[in-house]
């Protein structure tokens, strides 16, 4: 054990709890105790993988969640003088002013590899065993596939990483992969283990809850073919991305049909096989969605019932983190750190009046005009709605005035001349989830906290027919989701309208990021964000990336100078 260590530590600079550089595990515990039969197994191989997930892909101050929110066109945490500066790191989240400093990405890419290096020691551990307890090969499996989630996720937002295998692989070993090779790597490994893996449902209470089953497996499957132009180009150069960039300069931020077709042309020449056929990337994703389907996913009733305190009766939630304040306590701090101190108080929790829906937004749902989509007022609080939470108003104590939202006020920072009420109130605030009074902790609320769901899914099979030239079946998939939520059904539809209803739809559910820079919307300046910006001056000025670079995040400067084999994303600072 003297010459190798924990992959998590080699990658995310903390030692796992189950190992040091020169002790042997069996120090640790009786291994033929802890292996000792098939519940035992799952405990000390499996459980315990899943116990380590915690807020890191949703609910946590520095989750997976933030990076996909706080770039986007979406959500912004904007400068609000004696709240949130911060050091400009939110104004520079927006603004695409991307350092690999930034403790965002370090504690991100430190989360997935923590999980992945649990999941190779599991794996480890339990294949020699497989020969005298062939039960044990279903936890391997499983641990497959959820090791090949979590390189779906680093390689969404690093591209060109490590990867790693094996928990005593030797750091001078550790090389980087490119984007199309880790891939090459998920992709394969969840079609090995699928056929493998429980068809019972992930979202529900019972064996299965928060595991992942084949439904969790097909929807990533879709997640990486429906990205598949995106995460099969490898960052050769600053310019790798280019495809991506967008040319609205208008501030509308709409998607091009012309650089639409040129991603969908790129999908159609890429070869996926799941289920031993072999598809393109567009027709992968609706084989996928239909598996779904089949499994017994579809849209509930009412669209706010995937969101109420005890939605794990859904079944259109795919894969969830089961939540609450008594087994499982996993922190959600989205309502915590949006919504203005004084409307939590009134409700009975605390708040950190910051983040918020942009302008964008605000537009695209059709804020207080006729088209008003009614999903609108479902995600967000917006001006004195608060009071049905609340039962009455509460006091701005900014200005002394009645506490009213403004959607349209915000800003990327608010200068000393700004309306002092704008200040403290601009913006729609966070609003999707049941609030739940009966937490005893702040933040571990009861309600599930959705990661993925077949609404999603139906909208990545529209996008996908689109794609192939189905305009006809893509038009009847986004009037379903928009029936369901009581939206007026489109007469037609384009690359564009899609993009919207992914915004309306899945508002604040960690999409939205990787939904623009496929649609190649990423870069585009809006009506938030543009050249010349007003912004804090610890923030610098909207980056008007005409590359593509900033569609991957920086490599952290602290793994860089872990690992010399290591090179930083091209247009970064090594």
């Amino acid at each position: 054990m003297k010459h190798y260590i924990f992959i998590a530590s080699l990658l995310s600079t903390a030692l796992l709890a189950s190992c040091s550089l020169d002790e042997s595990p069996k120090s640790k515990f009786n291994e033929s105790e802890a292996f000792g039969n098939s519940t035992l197994t799952y405990v000390n191989s499996v459980a315990n993988v899943y116990a380590a997930i915690g807020d890191g892909i949703y609910g946590g101050t520095d989750a997976i969640h933030c990076l996909q929110e706080f770039t986007s066109d979406e959500a912004i945490l904007p400068g609000r003088q004696g709240d949130w500066v911060d050091g400009g790191k939110w104004q520079n989240f927006f603004l695409h002013n991307f350092a690999s400093s930034v403790n965002t990405y370090n504690d991100n890419w430190k989360n997935i590899y923590k999980i992945i290096g649990l999941c190779n020691s599991s794996i480890d551990k339990l294949t020699p065993m497989i020969s005298q307890r062939p039960d044990y090969k279903k936890y391997v499996d499983e641990l497959r596939a959820l090791r090949a989630i979590y390189y779906y996720y680093a390689m969404d937002l690093f591209g060109q990483i490590p990867l790693v295998t094996s928990s005593s692989q030797t750091i001078r070993s550790v090389k980087q992969s490119n984007r199309s090779e880790v891939f090459k790597f998920v992709t394969t490994e969840l079609a090995a283990v699928i056929p493998h893996l429980s068809a019972e449902p992930s979202q529900k209470t019972g064996t299965y809850y928060g595991r992942i089953t084949q439904a969790v497996a097909y929807m990533c499957m879709a997640k990486c073919a429906i990205n598949a132009p995106v995460y099969t180009t490898d960052a050769t150069s600053v310019s790798s991305y280019k495809a991506f960039v967008g040319d609205d300069m208008s501030k509308q931020n709409k998607a091009s049909e012309t650089l639409g077709a040129h991603v969908s042309t790129m999908g159609a020449g890429i070869s996926i096989t799941v289920d031993g056929t072999a598809r393109n990337a567009w027709q992968t994703v609706v084989y996928c969605v239909d598996k779904l389907a089949a499994l017994g996913y579809g849209l509930a009733a009412n669209y706010s019932d995937n969101f109420v305190m005890q939605n794990q009766n859904s079944n259109e939630n795919i894969f969830t983190r089961p939540n609450d304040d008594k087994t499982y306590k996993i922190t959600d701090y989205n309502l915590i750190r949006s919504v203005h101190y004084n409307h939590a108080s009134a409700a009975g929790f605390n708040g950190w009046n910051g983040a918020c829906a942009t302008v964008q937004a605000m537009k695209v749902m059709g804020y207080n005009t006729p088209n008003e989509d009614p999903r609108l007022r479902i995600n967000y609080w917006v001006e004195r709605e608060y009071t049905q939470q609340t039962g009455g108003k509460t006091v701005d104590d900014g200005v002394g005035g009645t506490l009213e939202y403004r959607p349209l006020a915000v800003v990327v920072d608010f200068n000393n001349a700004a309306d002092k009420h704008d200040v403290k109130c601009a913006g729609a605030r966070f609003k999707k989830y049941e609030y739940d009074p009966t937490a005893a902790a702040q933040g571990q609320y009861n309600n599930d906290l959705v990661v993925w769901r077949y609404g999603d899914a139906l909208l990545m099979k529209a996008e996908a027919e689109y794609r192939l030239g189905n305009t006809s079946g893509a038009l009847t998939l986004v009037n379903q989701i928009r029936h369901r939520a009581g939206a007026t059904a489109l007469t037609s539809v384009t690359l564009n309208d899609i993009l919207n209803e992914r915004m309306i739809e899945l508002a604040w559910e960690g999409v939205r990021r990787q939904d623009q820079i496929r649609f190649c919307t990423f870069t585009q300046p809006t009506i938030d964000r543009y050249p010349n910006v007003w912004h804090n001056a610890s923030a610098g000025d909207f980056n008007e990336d005409k590359t593509g670079y900033t569609c991957l995040y920086p490599i952290p400067y602290e793994v860089l100078n872990l690992n010399k084999n290591l090179h930083q994303n091209p247009g970064y600072a090594k």
